[in-house]
């Protein structure tokens, strides 16, 4: 019987670790996405949200243009804002910062079916020759 439970137990972590929270997104396929429609950070069901997980005073410096703050640790912001079925893109400052792979994460816990990380972040956006804006609007 103790042999039967740790073989279930072990078929549940399995299929825990296959099931994928969130997605990752690169600088290209965001470009494009960006290309082909602006970002609705508004709107709970329709279009796509692009958000920024940096503190606020790094997102008032530069961010992704069209993209909106939610600071790393605010996840419930999201689910007062967006339906669970929104496509949310995430990011941070670069890869070595792991802010957007914690939100993306938590959100992919919390049940958000849609959720991509531009882990690559603000660095990588910005060494693609893209542009930022600056300030809060």
């Amino acid at each position: 019987m103790v042999y039967a439970g740790f073989e279930l137990k072990f078929f549940e972590e399995e299929i825990i670790m296959a099931v994928q929270n969130y997605s990752t997104i690169t600088r290209q396929e965001l470009e494009q996405r960006l290309r082909m429609a602006m970002p609705d950070n508004q709107d709970a069901e329709q279009g796509y949200a692009l958000v920024n997980v940096l503190k606020p005073e790094a997102f008032q410096r530069e961010h992704i243009p069209g993209s909106d703050n939610i600071p790393e640790g605010n996840e419930a912001t999201f689910e007062q804002r967006f339906s669970k079925d929104k496509e949310i893109i995430v990011y941070c400052a670069s890869t070595d910062c792991h802010a957007s792979d914690s939100v993306a994460e938590e959100l992919g816990k919390r049940g958000f079916t849609h959720v991509y990380d531009y882990a690559a972040g603000l660095r990588d956006w910005k060494q693609g020759g893209n542009p930022v804006e600056t300030g809060v609007h």
